[in-house]
């Protein structure tokens, strides 16, 4: 019914919104995106432009600019409608032609031919055609917004419910429009999953997560963590109370507990951090234990520097390892050392102060 050629003959046109309580509605973000964003996404590729609305002009004299004479027909839409859907703009179109009209009115926007919209001045009375009318649902002040932004976030988990993601708590969750979830994934309650983030199939996202921008591979499990611009890979744990920072990639079958940060970073497969540490700017190898309370130091107060630590190594609780060192492939990184040069290969490195033991002096 909807082909690509009728798509192709269709030039869209939002008008810019403003009430008084309610300052240029297509710039308000609802759920990451510009309402404008939301109305353009109902004409894909047809979107020609937007305009601001003007009460002094005639609405064929104010878009008259942004016409496409080749296009067969002219849709004008308004940018305080984010839930307008490209299937309602699509009804309207073969409406008007089913029916032989040169204009057809919706709710909330017009359909033209665009020749008929170049010939006149002002509109003439249209009889209104009525559509899915929750399309129209018009965002007039902040308490509409929050009733769009609930329509919204519905309309999105039920796509990914009816695509074979389960949701234990919808009505806690927030998914953006950009986001594409697997089948066979758990989302649990208090969870906002945003921009271009991908979670494959079978991936478990625990409760009270953020995730944004971030690919979480098979298998992952995700649990009470913020996930910012990384890449989780198959099998790996993640949390609770992990930050993974941008440009942060952690390879399969991996475990990252507790208060572990980590920025701009390449962990290995199989790397184990359980608990409070901090990992920045290294490259890690597979199959290397970070223990509690190690710290990467990669700042020295001007630049930030890289830490690579070879696979299989081992590195003690409490360990600082000051950028930049190299440490070989399994080694051993006695707790509580700080460690300031490279280490080679197949090391035991202790690297503390020799403990003194003295009887006390009020004694």
């Amino acid at each position: 019914m909807y082909n690509k050629t009728m798509r192709s003959n269709i030039c869209g046109i939002i008008l810019k919104v403003s009430y008084p309580t309610l300052e240029d509605t297509s710039s308000i973000e609802i759920l990451g995106k510009p309402m404008l964003d939301w109305v353009s996404f109902a004409l894909g590729e047809s979107y020609c432009g937007s305009v601001v609305n003007s009460d002094g002009l005639p609405l064929p004299v104010l878009v008259r600019p942004y016409l496409i004479k080749e296009s067969e027909y002219t849709v004008v839409l308004y940018s305080d409608t984010p839930l307008i859907t490209r299937k309602t703009v699509l009804d309207a179109v073969t409406a008007l032609k089913q029916n032989d009209l040169n204009a057809l009115k919706m709710t909330r926007g017009y359909v033209f031919r665009t020749q008929y919209l170049l010939s006149i001045d002002k509109l003439p009375p249209i009889s209104p055609y009525y559509f899915d009318e929750e399309d129209f649902m018009t965002a007039f002040n902040y308490k509409q917004i929050g009733m769009l932004t609930d329509a919204l976030k519905n309309r999105i988990i039920s796509y990914h419910m009816n695509n074979g993601v389960h949701f234990q708590d919808p009505s806690t969750t927030t998914i953006g429009c950009d986001v594409i979830i697997g089948k066979g994934v758990t989302i649990g309650s208090f969870n906002v999953i945003r921009g271009k983030t991908v979670i494959k199939d079978k991936a478990r996202i625990g409760d009270r997560n953020t995730i944004d921008g971030s690919v979480i591979d098979e298998g992952a499990s995700i649990e009470s963590s913020y996930v910012l611009s990384g890449v989780i890979g198959k099998h790996s744990k993640i949390g609770p109370f992990a930050y993974i920072r941008p440009g942060t990639v952690v390879g399969d079958d991996c475990r990252i507990g507790d208060f572990v940060e980590i920025k701009a970073s390449r962990l290995g497969s199989g790397v184990k951090a359980a608990h409070h540490a901090y990992i920045g700017d290294a490259s890690v190898g597979d199959d290397v234990n970070i223990g509690c309370g190690v710290v990467v130091a990669n700042y020295d107060g001007k630049t930030k520097n890289r830490t690579i630590i070879g696979e299989k190594s081992f590195v003690g609780s409490n360990c600082n390892l000051v950028a930049p060192i190299h440490i070989g492939e399994d080694s051993f990184i006695a707790a509580g050392s700080t460690v300031t040069e490279d280490v080679p290969p197949s090391s035991f490195v202790i690297a503390r102060e020799r403990q003194t033991t003295k009887p006390r002096k009020d004694k």
